[in-house]
């Protein structure tokens, strides 16, 4: 077995694909899948597309919509049900400058003074008829549990093509699934950054599971002359409040992952694990004076 790597810009970000098997060929296969698969979803969520799927309800504020986005809609109010609230998929970093890709920002300017409705609850989405409405200064954004999403479907599928794969990583933007095992039959084996001792070094296993990272050191800019980031809190504006810079969440369900790695940032390891429950997940917290906290299952 040999592991064959791929990477890609999609979604804003940098992604990596690993296939473990006997043959370049098949790796480059099961790569134009996840590579194809990708672009599918950024092409349907992304905000920054005027037409995409998202872009189009956002306006519309009433729509029939596709499976695909039926499915990642349905998935987003199971998540807000069970962190409730702190995941929600209608705050709006846009309304804090981020309306553009993350190196086109630049001191952004200042509030927004349009609508801004952050009640999931009273979002309407008929499952039977596959139709979601929207209420007035309602917008979704998907972002923060897409990414981690995708990366566990990209990696069922890439497995699921072949019975000479055994082994398969896809990281999307630092939000990675993997499954099966390494070239030499180990288990996946990837490591935390500490963004204050600036040390990658505490290692976690993937065991068929998902790895999500979130932090506010990272993707920051300056908006009405103040520096923001991209985590905003239940009320829907920037959160600084736990102290928390860095959570990472390991559990089977890469969206869930996700949602739960910006829930632990925003109410820190006691109140997020008090809220959530640790069945099945484990986490990891890095505060501001770079102390760890971490329950590894």
């Amino acid at each position: 077995m040999q592991e064959f790597e791929y990477s890609g810009k999609a979604m804003g970000t940098d992604y990596h694909v690993a296939v473990v098997c006997g043959s370049r060929a098949i790796a480059d296969e099961a790569y134009g899948i996840a590579k194809s698969t990708i672009q599918a979803y950024e092409a349907r969520f992304s905000r920054f597309l005027p037409r995409s799927e998202l872009s189009v309800l956002n306006e519309s504020k009433d729509m029939v919509v596709s499976d695909t986005f039926l499915d990642v809609t349905l998935k987003a109010l199971r998540l807000f049900e069970e962190t409730r609230g702190v995941f929600n998929p209608l705050v709006q970093i846009a309304r804090f400058g981020y309306n553009r890709d993350f190196a086109e920002l630049v001191d952004t300017g200042g509030h927004d003074e349009t609508p801004y409705d952050i009640d999931f609850s009273s979002t309407s989405v008929d499952q039977a008829a596959s139709r979601v409405r929207l209420g007035l200064g309602q917008r979704l954004d998907y972002g923060g549990f897409l990414k981690g999403y995708l990366a566990q479907i990209i990696a069922e599928k890439v497995e699921a093509y072949s019975r000479d794969i055994s082994g398969v990583v896809v990281n999307i933007g630092g939000d990675i699934h993997a499954r099966g095992a390494d070239e030499e039959g180990r288990e996946f084996v990837f490591y935390i950054y500490n963004p204050i001792t600036k040390k990658e070094d505490l290692s976690v296993v993937l065991r068929n599971q998902s790895l999500a990272t979130s932090g506010t050191y990272k993707r920051q800019w300056m908006h009405a002359g103040k520096s923001t980031h991209h985590i905003l809190g239940a009320s829907g504006v920037p959160n600084e409040g736990s102290g928390v810079v860095s959570a990472s969440v390991i559990c089977e369900d890469g969206g869930r992952a996700e949602a739960y790695a910006k829930v632990f940032l925003l109410l820190g390891p006691e109140e997020a694990a008090k809220l959530l429950g640790l069945e099945g997940v484990s986490f990891v917290t890095i505060n501001k004076d770079g102390e760890v906290t971490k329950n590894i299952v």
